[in-house]
């Protein structure tokens, strides 16, 4: 008892003091409570009149305030009384580490790999010969075509073909091909969730949570979903998680050497999947090297062994890039429109027509727009397209764009781009604000009807997750449904099509996206108050991920599921603690 005891003034000692906690958790939660705030009046109202007055339903004390101060007044109280309850929690109960690991549970990872797969055989069956949605079409008419480009990896799409030619072959039949593909997809990605809790359960993680686990992976719908899905985000998934746990055990390891090992040199291979399976994948990457490149600049005693993460990791990236470099010249293939990159700016621009160029669409416009800015963003948005403009997706609008505009005359878009900033800075933040409600406002329902966008025949398989193949597109390719489980599909396609999930008490927050981004801030804090910085590098890869989600055009599920499937890893290997201190305080 008296050695648990003095363990916990000593890790108190070394923790961040209770005034820097405060404040690192309130901007965490001043954060938390503007989204929730703003994310609210977005999906009530569809605007904020950030110079108008609170003008709420009913009797309010607060009717009559200026709407920026009412948002930003909310914010900062809701966020600092959260910050000193958080605070005080933290210092109540500090958390010891556990020891290093015993020897790797091979049973464990076997079992665990076993029941996840057979735990998703049943969506293979329903789905046959996997779910051929999304990018799927668009990739196969680039197969059939022989003109590829890279607004889709290059490296998946030569997947797919080579799956399709795989099934010609062997089966005389490409759905047979695509099926194989599926089953394969099911086995990486089930084995790498079982490596996750085999690594934990040899860190000493309680049973109970590894159960609890393995049973996350068996039955929460998404993973049989996205397990026979044919899209990059998938694979991407992988590697993304892999590489998450290989960098977490390298640096739980502690070895401080240059020479690598073979967990390094799957640390290489994964990292060259990251870089090749989804475009911003580099992105997300670079911001871990800058991670990396920090704690070797800083570390006294451990720079071997950041040094060697560091390099590891750089040669994945140069390595990925020069292969992508290879697919490109051996395939011919042209690079995408740089669109995608644009998605911010567009639904910026396109909101500030609306409501400002006297374009006729809301009677909010007040026709304010100079004719100088007028005239570019009709440059740069064709056809009139801002009419278009949906708050939650960029897509009706960015299909429409002229990115010779930001391209070839880039000082007139900056400066147009700067000017109606300080013009309408709040149809800016609206913009930001709606655009990526689902990652930010844990009620938002818009991200569930993003697939519905171009919605035909009642929106019948573009739910949260899509199941809608294009079957006038890909059954002369050869690929067409061939379900071998037809009452199981329908009830998994009722699911999917009626977001089913929304009505699930408490635990839909599991499913909804906007939840995600604030757990992984609180866990940063946690981290940073008890002075774990070396724990804080892997979230270098999670913020440049986030970083590009927030910039991109809509949310989905697809794309946040690599750091939705990394969370239960996060939060259990660094929240665990020595079960017998836990017994004797």
């Amino acid at each position: 008892m008296k050695r648990v005891k003095k363990e916990r003034i000593a890790d108190k000692e070394s923790m961040l003091s209770k005034r820097i906690s405060i404040i690192l958790f309130s901007l965490i939660g001043i954060a938390f409570f503007f989204c929730m705030i703003t994310g609210s009046i977005l999906a009530d109202e569809g605007n904020i009149r950030w110079s108008g007055v609170w003008q709420p339903e009913g009797e309010s004390l607060l009717a009559g305030i200026p709407v920026i101060w009412v948002v930003l007044s909310g914010s900062l109280f809701c966020g600092l009384l959260s910050g000193i309850l958080l605070t005080v929690m933290i210092y109540r109960k500090t958390q010891i580490r556990e020891s290093v690991a015993a020897p790797y549970g091979r049973r464990c990872f076997l079992l665990s790999w076993l029941l996840i797969f057979v735990a998703w055989v049943p969506y293979f069956l329903a789905y046959y010969p996997g779910i051929c949605s999304y990018d799927f079409s668009i990739q196969t008419g680039q197969i059939e075509s022989g003109a590829y480009n890279d607004h889709h990896p290059i490296a998946h799409t030569l997947l797919i073909e080579g799956a399709m030619k795989l099934g010609g072959k062997l089966f005389g039949d490409v759905n047979g091909g695509i099926a194989v593909y599926s089953l394969v997809q099911m086995l990486l990605l089930s084995a790498v969730m079982a490596f996750v809790i085999a690594l934990l359960y040899t860190h000493k993680v309680q049973r109970g949570w590894l159960v609890a686990l393995l049973l996350y992976g068996m039955f929460f719908p998404f993973h049989g979903y996205l397990s026979v899905s044919v899209t990059k985000d998938t694979l991407f998934s992988v590697f993304f998680l892999m590489q998450m746990a290989l960098l977490l055990f390298i640096l739980d390891k502690d070895r401080n050497a240059l020479r690598p090992d073979l967990v390094d040199a799957g640390f290489f291979a994964v990292t060259l999947g990251v870089v090749l399976f989804r475009n911003n994948g580099r992105y997300a990457l670079i911001v871990l090297l800058l991670f990396l490149a920090a704690a070797f600049c800083v570390s006294k005693g451990r720079r071997r062994l950041f040094g060697r993460i560091l390099g590891n990791a750089a040669l994945g990236f140069v390595t990925g890039s020069v292969l992508l470099s290879v697919l490109f010249s051996v395939t011919g293939a042209q690079q995408g429109d740089r669109r995608e990159m644009l998605s911010m700016p567009i639904q910026q621009l396109a909101r500030t027509m609306i409501y400002h160029g006297g374009v006729g669409v809301l009677e909010e416009d007040d026709n304010s727009m100079d004719e100088v800015s007028k005239s570019l963003i009709n440059d740069f948005i064709l056809n009139e397209a801002y009419k278009e403009y949906r708050g939650d997706i960029a897509d009706p609008v960015k299909r429409h764009t002229n990115t010779y505009v930001a391209r070839y005359r880039p000082g007139d878009f900056v400066k147009t781009y700067g000017r109606l900033l300080l013009a309408y800075p709040g149809d800016y933040v609206n913009a930001v604000l709606a655009v990526n409600a689902g990652y930010l406002y844990p009620n938002d329902v818009s991200h569930s009807m993003i697939n519905q966008v171009d919605a035909a025949e009642g929106g019948i398989g573009l739910g949260y997750v899509q199941t809608r193949w294009v079957e006038s597109e890909l059954t002369p390719r050869g690929i067409y449904k061939d379900s071998k489980w037809e009452w199981l599909y329908e009830k998994l396609e009722w699911f999917a099509d009626g977001n089913k999930y929304l009505d699930i008490p408490v635990l839909k927050y599991l499913f909804v996206p906007g939840v995600y981004l604030w757990i992984y801030l609180l866990l940063a804090g946690y981290l940073l108050v008890h002075r774990r910085y070396t724990d804080l590098l892997p979230f270098g890869l999670i913020l440049g991920y986030f970083g590009t989600l927030l910039l991109g055009p809509t949310v989905q599920l697809r794309y946040i599921y690599p750091v939705m499937i990394c969370l239960p890893l996060f939060l259990l290997w660094f929240l665990r603690g020595k079960k017998e201190a836990c017994q004797n305080v």
